[in-house]
């Protein structure tokens, strides 16, 4: 399926804009709250296998010490707290994503979105209970996820107008 970004920039503005970011993060749970599953879900959408590389290119970055993680931090001791699982599951969420199709309606749009997101809830919550964190203070993420599916959703729909 022909992508709406193509593969040349795909990564790049998926990384790019992950690392734009990296300062916009609310800390108020066991994880940040973060901008950063949006861009993933539109990254695999509309750059497909290309976004989900600049998906594991800004997990790269962040590995090597660059400030690209929420809150300007980077490293591997950084990616291994509680935000563990979200990271391992950004590129997963990211292929889900793929699945997206310019044809699809706007309800199976919103459904897709939700289901990246719920996986990231899922996969993080997981390293967070092994860790012996308090997965209940993830119920502080649910709106936001339905937010972000809902924008990722309503972006998708106006790209979708916009292809032949």
């Amino acid at each position: 399926m022909q992508r709406a970004v193509s593969p040349l920039w795909g990564g790049a503005l998926t990384t790019a804009a992950l690392c734009a970011c990296a300062p916009l993060s609310l800390e108020l749970g066991p994880v940040p709250i973060t901008l950063q599953s949006l861009i993933v879900c539109l990254a695999g959408a509309l750059a497909g296998g290309a976004g989900v590389f600049g998906v594991l290119g800004w997990m790269a970055l962040a590995a090597l010490g660059l400030p690209v993680l929420a809150g300007m931090k980077g490293g591997l001791l950084a990616m291994g707290g509680f935000s563990a699982g979200f990271l391992i599951a950004l590129p997963i969420a990211a292929r889900l994503a793929m699945r997206w199709e310019s044809g699809s309606g706007w309800r199976r749009t919103l459904g897709l979105m939700l289901a990246c997101h719920g996986l990231l809830l899922a996969l993080g919550g997981a390293v967070i209970a092994f860790r012996g964190g308090d997965v209940a203070a993830l119920a502080m993420l649910l709106p936001g996820a339905v937010a972000k599916s809902l924008a990722a959703a309503a972006v998708l729909t106006l790209v979708r107008r916009r292809l032949p």
